[in-house]
């Protein structure tokens, strides 16, 4: 007898995010910034129809398709979690450009969800970019990160370069 192929499929898992910067604070007028991984346990789960509004960066390639296409933008930005330099391909600041330009445009998506694997190091990373580039300093950017992912930015290098360092 065969097995029934759906006993194997494994279940989609809502990604989940947690609020780094909400509106109106630095220059952010009106976008949420969000951070958090397609397999986190912490955070607010995802919402198809808050995704439809908002720009969703991918930076470890993770996110699955349904998720993908629900948002407003889906911006691939995957780089490893490594512990020193970024490889010199990686789009991280050339994402982040467009994401402050978008936010600062009239017609600026409602939320910028930042999304690795697990929602620490490289969503870190690129979320403690944005908040550098709306205007909050380096250490109170990495103490929001933290605050809203305990355990995040664990990864040296990634601090060091919000504090401009690296």
């Amino acid at each position: 007898m065969l097995e029934d192929p759906s006993l194997h499929r494994q279940a989609l898992h809502v990604p989940r995010a947690s609020l780094v910067l909400p509106a109106g604070e630095g220059a952010n007028r009106s976008t949420e910034i969000w951070m958090g991984g397609a397999h986190s346990h912490l955070g607010v789960e995802f919402a198809h129809e808050t995704l439809r509004t908002s720009w969703v960066i991918d930076c470890a390639g993770e996110i699955d398709a349904a998720y993908r296409e629900s948002a407003g933008r889906w911006l691939p930005c995957v780089f490893p979690d490594l512990d020193g330099p970024l490889p010199s391909s990686n789009r991280v600041a050339d994402v982040v450009q467009a994401a402050l330009d978008s936010i600062s445009a009239d017609a600026a998506p409602e939320r910028v969800y930042v999304m690795c694997q697990h929602g620490m190091n490289r969503s870190g990373l690129v979320a403690g970019l944005l908040l550098r580039g709306l205007g909050i300093g380096p250490r109170e950017a990495i103490d929001r990160i933290r605050t809203a992912r305990p355990g995040a930015l664990a990864n040296d290098h990634f601090r060091l370069m919000l504090l401009g360092h690296a």
